[in-house]
């Protein structure tokens, strides 16, 4: 029974954040986005001509931006796709 005390509800999916949070969040995932693309475009135009071996020693211990945008996109996508959900359904609700 306690295992299910911290359980998420069906309704937990259905709830709406603050307007304003919720912008200001996907200003600043798109700020992080935008510069995680400036820095994969730098490594691509620097992987240029390189073997493999000399990327895997070049790139170790380095963020790596093309990991970082694909997080932003899913969790920003996630974010506003639940976030319409939620206004369409409370819309139609009440």
């Amino acid at each position: 029974m306690l295992t299910n005390l911290y359980k998420k509800t069906w309704i937990a999916g259905l709830t709406t954040t603050n307007f304003n949070a919720h912008s200001q969040t996907n200003h600043e995932v798109v700020a992080s986005m935008a510069q995680h693309s400036q820095s994969y475009n730098l490594r691509v135009r620097e992987e240029e001509g390189k073997t493999l071996e000399e990327l895997l020693v070049a790139n170790v211990g380095k963020v790596d931006p093309k990991r970082h945008l694909e997080h932003g996109v899913d969790n920003i996508m996630a974010a506003n796709i639940l976030q319409v959900l939620g206004i369409m359904l409370t819309a139609l609700v009440f």
